[in-house]
């Protein structure tokens, strides 16, 4: 009886069950070029922004073609990203030119195209990539290359139909933010921020920026005179003689100071003096600061918050280098 009563049941939640699942999909999805809408649960995502598989990947999803930025990884997929790669069992083509080469997403046959981290997408590719599939495009109401990484993969997983996912690994990435930062209570409200530099200035970026947004994270302070002077796209070029903006407590270098280091102005900054400038040496850690994707962000607090300790210390006899 109690056998017969519980397959009654059964039928019952799953009669009442199965328009709530078909709801799921047609899905309409707001974002940064208007509404798109997606009508089934997509199986084959291609992403032509340059760091989505990250997040496809987190949120279980093996994407069938990505689109290289650099340092020529296997499948486009940084070294924090591997094992999550190979537990997806994802193998994507790779799109190696940094224009999106529209035959290439064609012939991968996608029945879903991400771009919400490609700030240079135009009109006229836009306009042919939605000839070939739904296609969505950054978080809106942010700044070119400025969303922030939980937006991004909250409306990453709400278009492949993931989204109690996506809320997990915003949790555990908060945690784990919060457990760093108390960890290192002498963050708080010191002064940092990141750039290059290249052709004699120093390009550094203003709060949005996403690297920026991560040290702010930390408890770390981008000064304010960033977001007054920096332009359309969110940079600033600070030429030497006006090296005093980055007179902070600590600047973090992704490649390295490279041909700074000698120069006499440099050289009289506190950053050189006490050991404050913190150069990553490319590699990695370096690009992991660029990707800013949930599994790269774990990898940077694993990684990156004694280094900045080191920094902060002020003295120059603190070993701050990368690890190897």
């Amino acid at each position: 009886m109690l056998s017969s009563r519980a397959a009654a049941l059964a039928l019952v939640l799953a009669h009442f069950a199965a328009p709530s699942l078909a709801q799921d999909f047609p899905v309409t999805i707001q974002h940064e070029r208007g509404e798109t809408i997606i009508p089934a649960k997509p199986e084959r995502v291609v992403s032509v922004g340059v760091h989505e598989q990250d997040f496809l990947y987190a949120l279980g999803i093996a994407p069938v073609g990505v689109h290289e930025w650099f340092d020529g990884y296997p499948y486009a997929t940084g070294p924090w990203a591997e094992a999550a790669r190979v537990a997806v069992g994802a193998e994507p083509q790779v799109l190696l030119s940094w224009e999106i080469n529209i035959e290439w997403v064609a012939a991968l046959k996608p029945d879903l195209i991400v771009a919400t981290y490609f700030g240079d997408l135009d009109d006229a590719t836009y306009a042919l990539l939605q000839q070939i599939a739904p296609v969505v495009t950054a978080p809106p109401g942010y700044p070119t290359w400025g969303a922030p990484w939980q937006d991004e993969l909250r409306l990453l997983a709400k278009a492949t139909g993931t989204s109690a996912r996506a809320e997990e690994i915003i949790a555990d990435l908060d945690a784990k933010t919060a457990s760093v930062r108390a960890a290192y209570p002498q963050f708080e409200g010191r002064t940092a921020a990141t750039g290059y530099f290249d052709a004699g200035v120093v390009r550094t970026y203003n709060s949005a920026d996403t690297a920026h947004r991560f040290l702010q994270s930390l408890g770390l302070v981008i000064p304010a005179v960033y977001d007054e002077q920096a332009v359309d796209r969110g940079h600033l070029d600070i030429s030497l003689e006006n090296l005093q903006l980055i007179e902070l407590d600590t600047f973090v270098w992704p490649e390295g100071p490279l041909g700074l280091e000698t120069n006499s102005v440099y050289q009289a900054t506190r950053l050189a003096r006490d050991g404050r400038s913190l150069s990553l040496g490319g590699g990695a850690l370096s690009a992991a600061l660029s990707f800013q994707t949930p599994l790269a962000l774990e990898y940077l607090l694993d990684t990156l918050p004694p280094m900045i300790a080191a920094a902060l210390d002020g003295d120059p006899a603190t070993n701050v280098a990368a690890p190897q």
